[in-house]
Formats: C-alpha cells, sequence, structure tokens
C-alpha cells in the first residue's frame, strides 16, 4: 500500500521524497502522505500536574460486577457525585465526557490512560492500582474474593 513519490520541496528547492500511507476506508477521504514531519522524542517529558476545576476521579476496578469504574468527585466537599461503570474504557469515557464532567484535555488523557490499565488489570486478573505504572500480581486474598 505505500508507494514513494519523489517532488521538490517548495520551501529550498531541494528533492524530497513523500511517501504514501495509503487511504482511510471511509468515503470522503484522501490519500495521506508523509513528507519529512517533525519527529519529537517525548522520552522522559513530564506533565506538570494541574486540578480539574470541575473535580477528580477515583478509577477501580469493580470484581463484583466485572466492570471498570470511575467514581466522580467534586472539589467543594471532597465527595462522591457521580458513578460510571462500563465493559471497556471507551463506554466510560464518553459517558464522561457527555456529563461534561472533564474540563482540561490533560485531565481527558490521564482518565483515558487510567481506564484502559484498569480494564486490561480487569481481562488479564491482575491487580489495578490508580497512577501506579504497572499492574501487579493479585495478593492470595484478592484471589480467593473473585
Amino acid at each position: 500500500m505505500e508507494k514513494e513519490i519523489e517532488g521538490k520541496n517548495e520551501e529550498n528547492n531541494e528533492d524530497s521524497e513523500v511517501k504514501s500511507l495509503g487511504k482511510y476506508d471511509k468515503e470522503g477521504f484522501r490519500e495521506i502522505t508523509m513528507e519529512k514531519p517533525k519527529e519529537i522524542d517525548a522520552t522522559g517529558i513530564e506533565r506538570p500536574w494541574r486540578i480539574d476545576q470541575k473535580g477528580y476521579f477515583l478509577i477501580k476496578v469493580n470484581e463484583e460486577l466485572q466492570k471498570i469504574e470511575a467514581a466522580f468527585c467534586d472539589l467543594k466537599e471532597n465527595k462522591v457525585r457521580v458513578i460510571i461503570r462500563g465493559d471497556n474504557p471507551v463506554e466510560v469515557y464518553t459517558a464522561i465526557l457527555k456529563e461534561e464532567l472533564i474540563s482540561k484535555l490533560d485531565h481527558a488523557a490521564d482518565i483515558g490512560v487510567e481506564l484502559e490499565k484498569a480494564y486490561i488489570a480487569l481481562k488479564i486478573g491482575k491487580k489495578y492500582t490508580q497512577d501506579k505504572v504497572d499492574l501487579e500480581e493479585k495478593e492470595e486474598e484478592d484471589k480467593k474474593d473473585n
């Protein structure tokens, strides 16, 4: 599906290589091409933590229901106001967006990552802990409860 197209770079008249990445198989989409894209090495970049003024989420695996859940907490009273459960991350974050419970893009990205980790933990039988990078083995008591 990839093909190479030789062309001239308009800005500095140098020969450049344009690569076709194919076409998305939906009506109305054009061919996707790439010509010397900017490359960014994000290794080691840390995002400064900022509170979302709408509130925060507690993400967990609900073992009893075999679902992932996000509990939305307000900042004023530090109380859970909404619990959203779903079979997969897309269902949960779509409900979060529909309910307008998030106001910052970086917060939305974090929630997406955490929901995916919780989902994977549920599917492979690992222990999920919010904001922890790696999943852990369940302890013997956890295994007996399931």
